[in-house]
């Protein structure tokens, strides 16, 4: 892979990755798409396919950003918010898109190892440090938990294989683990446990 290509799948994988206000509040402007080498007819075929999509049933509704050279070259919303009441997608929708993000993250990952700007075997703790020292729950005979030192740091390789350990507070059957109450006093609930009843 070439170095122009590198740098473009990175910037398409940051652009994915930020949500339209966090672009806003850090002082991008809209520009004309030609303005940063773009086409504006070939930008309005993104809207026309998703406009496709939402016609044939296969998606609600979508926002889309292009930022090219610091400066936000084409965003839309297209379809609903919300397909009972027919509310308008705004060009400033957010979604909760979870697990969607993590090809894209892998793929940022990758091609910075393959720079050599670091390694999937780093401690996440080198370029985070509040994940510098993390701990872990143990099950007891008892049905609890005691939480313990980890034995050894989180790596960037546990994040890409879902090894780290960091829970939303389910446990291993579905029911709620050691973290939920703690997800719970942060005010963040629902995610897992919404519209269920929890396992007899």
């Amino acid at each position: 892979m070439t170095s122009r290509n590198r740098l473009t799948a990175l910037a398409v994988v940051f652009a994915l990755l930020l949500i339209p206000q966090t672009l806003v509040a850090q002082g991008l402007v809209r520009v004309a798409p030609e303005e940063v080498g773009m086409s504006s007819e070939r930008l309005d075929r993104l809207s026309l396919a998703l406009e496709h999509y939402i016609d044939e049933g296969r998606l609600a509704g979508a926002v889309t950003i292009v930022v090219r050279r610091g400066k936000i070259a084409y965003r839309e919303g297209v379809g609903h918010r919300d397909v009972e009441t027919q509310a308008p997608m705004p060009a400033d929708g957010i979604f909760r898109i979870a697990s969607q993000t993590k090809a894209l993250a892998s793929v940022g990952v990758m091609l910075l190892q393959e720079e050599g700007k670091l390694l999937i075997t780093d401690p996440v703790g080198k370029y985070l440090p509040a994940f510098a020292e993390t701990t872990v729950a143990e099950p007891t005979d008892a049905g609890t938990f005691n939480v313990v030192p980890a034995q050894r740091p989180i790596t960037i390789r546990d994040l890409l294989t879902h090894t780290a350990g960091i829970s939303y507070g389910m446990g291993l059957l579905g029911n709620r683990g050691p973290a939920a109450d703690v997800w719970e006093e942060a005010g963040i609930t629902g995610w897992y446990f919404a519209d269920r009843d929890e396992p007899e």
